[in-house]
């Protein structure tokens, strides 16, 4: 489970590994680097090709690092949250891997927050998600309290 980058690194380690996972929670974090450094304003590319890397020049790393490139292996159940407002991680990043998702026939819920951007601002929105996280991992993992 992750938001943001955390959100990213969940996508991306449950496609390249998930036989480490029971479920995935991934909250606004980018499925395609191609299409996220896309997304960003003109004035946020340079700084995007420093970071994330230019898409020509560095097209097998991007590939590579992308979670919607590892399609085939997210086969957990996963939840995905987005705010429709996202100016950092538009909504299209989530819609993209969810509609690729399903047509796989995955196991995916999405729950798109319409008053809502990269982060949650309104209490109700808040409790909604975390909500809907606790319900999503009571449904796939089984937790078990150790006693000292």
């Amino acid at each position: 489970m992750g938001g943001s980058f955390g959100g990213y690194m969940a996508l991306l380690l449950h496609g390249r590994h998930p036989e480490y996972f029971k479920a995935v929670v991934d909250i606004f974090g980018p499925s395609n680097l191609f299409s996220f450094i896309d997304s960003v304003p003109e004035h946020w590319k340079p700084i995007m090709n420093q970071w994330v890397g230019d898409p020509v020049k560095d097209f097998d790393k991007l590939t590579e690092y992308s979670p919607i490139t590892y399609l085939d292996t997210m086969t957990k159940p996963m939840l995905i949250i987005q705010g429709a407002n996202d100016p950092r991680v538009v909504k299209q990043e989530s819609d993209q891997i969810v509609k690729a998702l399903q047509e796989k026939g995955r196991d995916v819920k999405y729950l798109v927050l319409e008053d809502e951007g990269h982060g949650f601002s309104k209490k109700e929105n808040e409790i909604l998600v975390n909500r809907t996280i606790l319900e999503f991992f009571d449904q796939f993992v089984e937790a078990k309290v150790l006693a000292e």
